[in-house]
C-alpha cells in the first residue's frame, strides 16, 4: 500500500481510532441495520481499525453467522476477540482477499486513502454472494469548515488551516470528495438498488469530531510544515480551537453508499 497517510506512533492512533468510533459510530450502525445484517449472516468488514464495527456485527449476526476484520495495520484490533470473529492482517492493495460468499461487506473510511480506489472496489464486490450488499462509508469534506469562533480572525486562520490539511491529504494521494463519486461507481460495477445518504454535523470544540481533527492535524503536521502550506503558530492555534467550546465546526459529510449484487 506504501505510506499510509495517517501512520503514527501508538498513542496517536489509539487517539485517532477512538475519536473516529466515538464520531460515527451510531451512523455506520444505523447503516448497517439498515442492511438488514441479521443472525446467520457473513460479513466482511475491511480496514476495520479498532474493530468496533465489527464486534457490533459479530454480536448482531450471533453464533449462526461469521464477521472477518481485516486491516494492514491490528494495533487498533489487539483486543477483539469472538467465536464467530477473525481478525486477518490484509493488505487490500496487495493481498487477495480470502474466501467469499459474503452476505455484507463494509468498508468505513478505506478506499477515500487509496490511489487505486476505483480499481480495489471490483474484488469488494466479487466476495459478495449474490444478494449481498456492499456498504461502503467515506467522506465528502465540501464545506467543511467553521461556525463560529470566539473571534472572526480565528475562524478564517482555522480555515485555513483545515484546507491547508485537506490539501496535504489530497498532495498525499487521498480523493477527499470520494464519497460523492461512489454511486456512480457502484452503478459502474452493475449492483442494484444503488443508494447514497450523507450525515453531516456541527462539531463543538472538545467533541470526537473534533478530537478527531485535532489527532489528524498532529499526524500530518510534517506534511504540511514541509509543504509551506501553514506555519507552526497558526496550526498551534487552530488545534487550541478544536478544544475550545467556544468553537464549532460543520464536519466532514459521511457518505454511505450501498447496493446489492
Amino acid at each position: 500500500m506504501g505510506e499510509y497517510i495517517f501512520a503514527s506512533d501508538d498513542r496517536l492512533t489509539e487517539i485517532h481510532l477512538g475519536a473516529l468510533d466515538r464520531a460515527f459510530d451510531r451512523i455506520s450502525i444505523q447503516r448497517l441495520l439498515d442492511s438488514g445484517v441479521g443472525p446467520g449472516w457473513r460479513c466482511l468488514d475491511v480496514g476495520a481499525g479498532s474493530g468496533s464495527l465489527a464486534s457490533w456485527l459479530a454480536r448482531r449476526v450471533g453464533r449462526s453467522g461469521e464477521v472477518v476484520a481485516t486491516d494492514v495495520d491490528l494495533r487498533g484490533l489487539r483486543h477483539v476477540a469472538g467465536s464467530n470473529l477473525r481478525v486477518l492482517e490484509h493488505d487490500i492493495t496487495v493481498d487477495a482477499l480470502s474466501g467469499g460468499g459474503y452476505d455484507l461487506v463494509h468498508g468505513r473510511l478505506l478506499l477515500i486513502l487509496l490511489q487505486r480506489r476505483r480499481e480495489l472496489l471490483e474484488p469488494l464486490v466479487r466476495a459478495l454472494k449474490p444478494g449481498g450488499v456492499l456498504l461502503m462509508e467515506d467522506f465528502d469534506v465540501e464545506g467543511a469548515g467553521t461556525v463560529c469562533a470566539p473571534s472572526v480572525a480565528e475562524g478564517e486562520l482555522f480555515d485555513r488551516v483545515l484546507w491547508s490539511y485537506l490539501d496535504a491529504m489530497s498532495a498525499a494521494g487521498a480523493d477527499i470528495h470520494w464519497g460523492r463519486h461512489l454511486y456512480g461507481e457502484l452503478c459502474r460495477l452493475g449492483l442494484r438498488d444503488v443508494s447514497s445518504v450523507g450525515t453531516a454535523e456541527v462539531w463543538r470544540g472538545g467533541s470526537p469530531g473534533c478530537e478527531l481533527i485535532r489527532a489528524n492535524f498532529t499526524q500530518l503536521r510534517d506534511r504540511m510544515f514541509a509543504e509551506g502550506r501553514v506555519d507552526p503558530d497558526d496550526l498551534r492555534r487552530a488545534t487550541e480551537l478544536l478544544g475550545d467550546p467556544r468553537f464549532a465546526m460543520r464536519g466532514f459529510l459521511l457518505v454511505g453508499n450501498s447496493g446489492v449484487r
